[in-house]
């Protein structure tokens, strides 16, 4: 996708209605098992819905599409100034949302750069796709008996009688893959970790091979500067990362794995290994965001050019609504508890566990239950936030800056107060410990879910909703007084970018893409128009 387009998709849901037992009738909070929806997850775009008088849904977490043939038009307008990006997307009916994304339901989104955003470097690097998935077949089936459905119901006993690992992770869908690079290559890998719990720490081992990695962006934001030398990427559910990577070899060919181990500075939990290549050995029995060691794809690197490119340090323009916040004012302030007991999220103070039980009393529904807050859209909200040291908090609809966190770095640099997120977990912050965090409430009115990306602590409740209101299409009005190159319409390149003297040659893809299924055409409703400052019409969500 590109900025300025629209993502139209005709959900039609073939579960089994059999497996759609209801939340009244199970055990426990994991129910209704085979409705669903779609979640884009960390676009900026509306969360409304037909709820609010469109012919369609948007990222409207609260869409249900009924099982056994049920359809549904989604459309996500993105923005004509949306960064480019790394970004995924999987279903979110609220008590079975684990149930679907760990069963392999989720898929990687990508909106382009503009042309000319970024210097030839960067922009002719071969982009390699990790899409991680992460499945604990134990916890799987533990949901899966709660919620009374077929699916998944004997996935550890089978594996188990079988002899096979019980924590499996797969990348493109391929146990232990192997990729063939080019040696002092420059490569892009968009890397995506649709797990619904667990960690990894990854990092390139091999004895002949030396890999050097240089973080780029996170969570589909680019880093102020670019790039940022580091020597393990962090991923816990639902975070993504951009790596620039080169390996070279003492003697070609030689091989490097990308593997996760637990560090041994930090407070998580390390998980014993498996046998082999994607195995992880037993997975836990609860589901948590301990870190997991586990080979996960092993590199080949064949011999290539005698010298390495440098990357130029460079800041790239940033449309106005990820304008650098450190130095603003807020506009307001609040803290969010991520509660681990209870499961719940709170605003000072204030909220209740979404559990079936509590949304539904005195007749209510997921639909009419009150947000925990609201907040005015076109303006910059500080949050404290406690609790994200062991559950990574998420937001919907609008990234946020990490302003400061006990220390200015975590993770050798990792973690660096400035960067932006949309979801974030810091284990070595210590449980005592708080960040601060800003973020703009820019263009979109409506609900903001915020809640914990261990989804089946999601699915038990770990969840609340934030109310943005005011005039739709209304911008933060100092973000240029921020940064006067920030900008609010489509990417204007200064100049064009030379390309580069020749295309590097194409390494083979980790798997063929492939799709199942037919569908015709969906039209797609015009893109959003650039925002702009004060009262504006509704801006198409």
């Amino acid at each position: 996708m590109k900025p300025g387009e629209s993502l139209a998709i005709q959900l039609t849901n073939n579960l089994q209605a059999a497996n759609n037992v209801p939340c009244s009738q199970t055990a426990g909070e994991f129910c209704e098992a085979a409705t669903t929806n779609l979640h884009t997850h960390g676009l900026h775009v509306s969360s409304k819905g037909m709820d609010d008088g469109l012919s369609y849904w948007s990222d409207d977490v609260l869409a249900s599409v009924a099982p056994a043939g049920g359809t549904a038009l989604f459309n996500f307008s993105i923005p004509s100034y949306h960064m480019g990006g790394t970004y995924w997307y999987h279903p979110h009916h609220h008590h079975a949302t684990a149930l679907q994304a760990a069963g392999g339901a989720a898929g990687l989104l990508i909106v382009d750069d503009p042309d000319g955003y970024l210097p030839t470097e960067y922009s002719s690097m071969e982009e390699k796709n990790l899409f991680i998935s992460g499945h604990n077949l134990n916890t799987l089936q533990a949901m899966a008996a709660s919620a009374q459905t077929s699916v998944l119901q004997t996935a550890a006993t089978t594996a188990t009688n079988a002899g096979l690992a019980t924590n499996v992770f797969l990348v493109n869908g391929q146990l232990g893959p192997s990729l063939t690079i080019s040696g002092n290559t420059w490569y892009r890998f968009r890397m995506v970790y649709a797990a619904v719990e667990q960690s990894l720490q990854l990092s390139m081992i091999g004895g002949a091979a030396t890999c050097t990695m240089k973080l780029i962006a996170k969570d589909g934001v680019y880093l102020h500067t670019i790039p940022r030398d580091i020597a393990t990427v962090y991923l816990y559910p639902g975070a993504r990362a951009d790596v620039a990577l080169s390996c070279a070899c003492t003697t070609y060919p030689c091989d490097a794995k990308v593997s996760s181990s637990a560090s041994t500075g930090g407070p998580g939990r390390r998980l014993q290994p498996g046998g082999g290549m994607g195995q992880g050995g037993d997975g836990p029995a609860e589901a948590g965001a301990e870190t997991v060691t586990v080979d996960l794809l092993l590199l080949t690197i064949n011999q290539g050019s005698s010298t390495l490119t440098t990357l130029p340090s460079y800041t790239p323009q940033r449309p106005c609504y990820l304008a650098d916040l450190r130095n603003a004012v807020a506009d307001s302030t609040g803290a969010i508890a991520l509660n681990g007991g209870p499961k719940s999220i709170t605003w000072n103070g204030v909220g209740t566990s979404m559990t079936y039980a509590n949304t539904h009393a005195n007749g209510g529904t997921m639909k009419t239950w009150s947000a925990m807050a609201s907040l005015q859209v076109g303006q910059v909200h500080e949050l404290t936030v406690t609790g994200a040291n062991a559950h990574p908090l998420h937001m919907h609809v609008n990234p946020f800056q990490i302003i400061s966190m006990g220390a200015d770095t975590y993770g050798g640099g990792y973690f660096t107060t400035g960067d932006w997120h949309d979801t974030l977990l810091i284990e070595a912050s210590g449980g005592a410990s708080s960040l601060t965090l800003r973020m703009q409430s820019d263009v979109f009115t409506g609900k903001m879910v915020v809640h914990c990306h261990i989804l089946s602590h999601e699915d038990e409740g770990m969840m609340n909703i934030i109310q943005l209101t005011g005039t739709e299409g209304a911008v933060y009005s100092q973000a240029k007084a921020l940064d006067s190159t920030c900008y609010q319409g489509s990417f204007q390149a200064a100049s064009p970018t030379p390309s580069p003297a020749s295309s590097p040659t194409p390494s083979p893809s980790l798997a063929p893409s492939t799709s199942t299924g037919s569908s015709s055409p969906v039209p797609s409703p015009s893109p959003t128009p650039s925002p702009s400052t004060g009262s504006s019409s509704p801006v198409p969500s």
